[in-house]
């Protein structure tokens, strides 16, 4: 719990990184090792690696450990560095991460503001918070009618995956496409919650049927359609934060925006800054290059 305080840790994480730790662990007491300071590199490296060198445990998993010694610094600052210092260094492996083109962008700026879209005001305003603030969709589905402050011009909430507080700027794209769920089209309920499903008996809408929105928009707008596509909230998150890079906000700003706990957080985002990306691009002029190459 003093771990999670300093970090903004959830619980839930705290208790996946203390699984992990403790399997290690148990590891180390079946090979004979009965304290932190006995413990060998070459052993701790077993733990990950197996004899041919190949990987038995992911980067995450290590991560995890490393927290946990990391947090037991104060409890035993020798014998957990020591152990730090023998975890491999592993890369984190990454796919390339689909992205929404500028196209694809204005195309569902165009369908979110036609009224003959077919798309109900609950989804064109869930639509219009997904692309204009980057919430995360557990976020938009815990939004309350008190977490829009009309007078103040924010949006406040309490991450779910974080549980720190969060407040944003209510644009007003988006928060005249709130108000006109709210005065139109959302049921006379006395529920908390500000989206809720559209048939009876009007619930609260869980974060999955956030992605089943998500789904609907894109269909209707006509894109990412091709099997593999990537057609999750996450890809709003995702334009919003590499469209600010391109734009020169500084990155402590987007961490900020994006409800970031690390700095760390925004590095899969960088990818995708092309803007930036092109300013490193190195000429080729130099470099013998067969006219083939150049042939379409």
């Amino acid at each position: 719990m003093q771990s999670r305080k300093r970090t903004w840790k959830k619980a839930e994480t705290i208790h996946g990184e203390s699984l992990n730790a403790a399997s290690f662990l148990y590891a180390m007491q079946k090979k004979g090792f009965e304290s932190l300071n006995a413990l060998t590199e070459e052993a701790v490296l077993s733990f990950f690696l197996s004899e041919e060198n190949a990987l038995i445990k992911s980067c995450s998993y290590k991560k995890n450990i490393r927290a946990v010694f990391k947090a037991g610094i104060a409890w035993k600052e020798r014998e957990c560095r020591k152990v730090i210092c023998y975890l491999p260094l592993l890369r984190e492996k990454r796919k390339n991460i689909q992205y929404l083109t500028k196209k694809e962008v204005q195309k569902i700026r165009d369908t979110l503001d036609n009224p003959l879209s077919g798309l109900s005001r609950r989804d064109k305003a869930i639509g219009m918070l997904l692309l204009h603030t980057g919430l995360r969709g557990c976020d938009i589905a815990a939004l309350e009618m008190d977490s829009i402050n009309w007078t103040g011009e924010k949006i406040w909430i309490i991450q779910q995956k974080t549980e720190i507080p969060l407040e944003l700027p209510l644009m007003p794209i988006v928060g005249n496409a709130i108000y006109d769920y709210v005065t139109t089209e959302r049921p006379d309920s006395n529920h908390r919650f500000l989206f809720l499903s559209e048939p009876k008996p009007f619930t609260p809408l869980a974060s999955r049927s956030i992605g089943s929105i998500v789904t609907k928009i894109l269909r209707v707008v006509g894109i990412r359609q091709d099997k593999g596509s990537r057609k999750g909230t996450h890809i709003f998150r995702h334009h919003l934060a590499s469209s600010l890079m391109g734009n020169g906000i500084p990155q402590p700003v987007i961490s900020r925006t994006l409800g970031h706990t690390s700095p760390d957080s925004l590095e899969p985002y960088l990818k995708a800054d092309f803007v930036h990306l092109k300013e490193c691009a190195l000429s080729i002029e130099k470099f013998p290059v067969a006219e083939e190459v150049f042939v379409l």
